[in-house]
Order: C-alpha cells, then structure tokens, then sequence
C-alpha cells in the first residue's frame, strides 16, 4: 500500500506541476499588469511593484491551487487508465476506494493550505496592499514645490519657499471660514505620516487669526496640522477581528463563506476526478476537459450565487456536493471496477 500511495503521489506531483506553473504564470501576469496601471495615477518605482505583488501573490495562489489540483488529479487518472495502468491495479484486487482515499489526504493538506492562506494570510496581504497605496496616493496629493501658488493641504492653501528632501524652508498658510481668517507662517516644516491621515509638522513661527476686526498672535515652537480633508480611516486587525465582522457584515460574511467552499473544493473535487478520470480506454472514450471545465465552473459558480444569498448557512453546500459525487462515483466507478 505505501509503494502504491507513493507511486500516485508521484504521478499526482508531475501533473500538478505541469499545469500550475502556466496558470500561475498567466495569473501573476494579469494581476501584475493591474499593479502597473497605478503607475498612471501615483508614482511607482520597481521596488513598490515587487512589494504590491508579493502583497497579491497569496491571492494569485488561492485561486489557483484549487483548480490545478482538479485539473491534475483528472489529468493523472487519465493517464493512469489511457495505459492501462489503473486496469491492472483493479486486476490485483486494488479497488477505485484505494485510490480515491489515497488523494482524499492529499486533498485534505491542500484544503488545511488553502484555509490557511485565505483566513490568515489573504486578509493581512490585503490590508497592507490597501495601506500602501493609499500611504503612495496620499504623498502625491501633498507633493509640494517651492515657489508654486495654489497648493492646498486640507483646507489649507499653502507656500514654501524652499524644499530640501523631506522639509520645506519658509512655509505659509491661509484659511478661512465665515467668521474667521487664520493665517500661519513658519521658518520649516515637515510632512508626517499618522495611522490614517498626513500631518504637517511646523516648527518656530507664528500664527494669525482675524475674528470681529481683531488680530490675534500666537507664537509657537511646534504646530500639528492634520490633513482631515483626505482622511482615510484604515485600521489594520488581526485575522480574528477581521473575520469577526462576519457577524455582522454581508460583505465581510460573503467573503468568508466563499473562502471555505474555495478552500474545501480539493476534497469535493476527488470523487468527480475519479468519476472522469477513470474508464476502460479499450471501451470507452471520454470527454474529460469539457466535463472537468463543467464541473469546476458549477462548483465555483453555485459557491459565489450561494455565499452572495445565504452567507455562512451556504456551507451546507459543501458536504451535499461531496455526498452527492460520492454516491454517483459508486454508482458509475466503483461497482464497475
């Protein structure tokens, strides 16, 4: 039994590399030329391109994974039967249960990976991937240059007078509201970046407020003002709290659901696999890439429609289509060989 287990994980590992690497390569390909479109609205160089793509890169694997594996366990069993290899092992009293329970564990580590991936990691990537860009749009909006009129920071209208990397030399700024004008000079400041917002750090100047005719002055060595005009309120959670919300998001919810049924698709795959990986080749002649892209195109089609409607209560789906391919692989493989 070990000489057989180790003999189908051999071929199993040969399938699923000859079909993971193209589509993973497709897929990173795709993902990437996403990543590069920012390029036309914020400034990216190689180095944040690599970052955004290892940010998307557990994604790219969770969708992947799932259909590789279907694809190579059709495609092993298929080539099993094409040379009559699996006929001989059914000739040695070696059942289609044998088989079928062999890539059940395999199936069951590349469900525990895929869970893995988009309960724990997926979330955390995401949350990075969001923060940097917004970290990278942010500090486009407060590119500042010296000299230049009609600058604005928040609700501030802002002037410098020089730039030196990161500080700004003689900077100005001016607001005004229905009752009052505020007017700020200061000898240097620097931008500041906070957990959800940009903040201008002011350093040794004075500020001017007019209210009702009368001028006040305030003299100051450190000023803090923060950009709430273009607030963006992200708060980074751990995989726990982030799936908590669950509870009461449908959004969240739905992603959730669907991440579970992605996940438990390796072992809801094996006995459809079986069903159309396995055949007598003197006999008959199977269709099995038009049925495998049926198969997977149902699963994953009844898993989004199902998760969007019923969220969490979804996931009876699985164990029904698990029940239900067991018992046709019984009817149609099993008690045939």
């Amino acid at each position: 039994m070990r000489l057989l287990s180790k003999y189908l994980y051999n071929h199993f590992t040969d399938s699923f590399w000859s079909f993971f690497t193209p589509l993973f390569g497709i897929a990173s390909l795709i993902f990437f030329i996403k990543i590069v479109s920012y390029t036309s609205i914020i400034k990216l160089d190689i180095f944040d391109l690599v970052r955004l793509y290892i940010y998307i890169l557990p994604q790219i694997l969770f969708f992947s994974i799932p259909v590789v594996f279907f694809a190579a366990a059709v495609a092993m069993l298929k080539k099993l039967s094409f040379e009559y290899e699996s006929i001989a092992l059914f000739s040695v009293a070696i059942s289609p249960h044998t088989i079928t329970n062999t890539l059940l564990k395999v199936a069951f580590w590349t469900s525990v990976l895929l869970a893995t991936i988009s309960l724990l990691i997926i979330p955390q990537a995401k949350q990075m991937y969001k923060g940097f860009i917004y970290l990278k749009e942010a500090r486009a909006q407060l590119n500042l240059k010296p000299s230049e009129l009609g600058h604005k920071f928040g609700d501030w209208y802002i002037y410098v007078g020089a730039k030196k990397k990161n500080s700004y030399k003689d900077v100005s700024l001016y607001h005004k509201t229905d009752k009052e004008e505020h007017f700020i000079v200061a000898k240097s400041a620097k931008i500041v970046h906070s957990s959800d917002s940009f903040a201008l750090e002011l350093f040794d100047g004075n500020t001017y407020t007019l209210d009702n005719n009368k001028l006040k002055q305030i003299t100051f060595d450190t000023m803090t003002i923060y950009d709430n005009s273009k607030k963006r309120y992200l708060i980074y959670a751990d995989p726990f709290s982030y799936w908590a919300i669950a509870a009461k998001n449908h959004q969240r919810a739905f992603d959730l659901t669907l991440f579970l049924l992605i996940s438990l698709f390796p072992l809801a795959a094996i006995y459809i696999a079986a069903i159309l990986g396995i055949y007598n080749p003197r006999f008959e002649v199977k269709g099995s890439f038009f049925y495998a892209l049926f198969a997977l195109l149902l699963y994953f089609s009844l898993s989004f429609v199902l998760a969007k409607k019923f969220t969490i209560l979804a996931l009876i789906f699985f164990p029904l289509w698990l029940l239900g391919s067991f018992l046709l692989f019984n009817k149609v493989i099993a008690k045939r060989y």
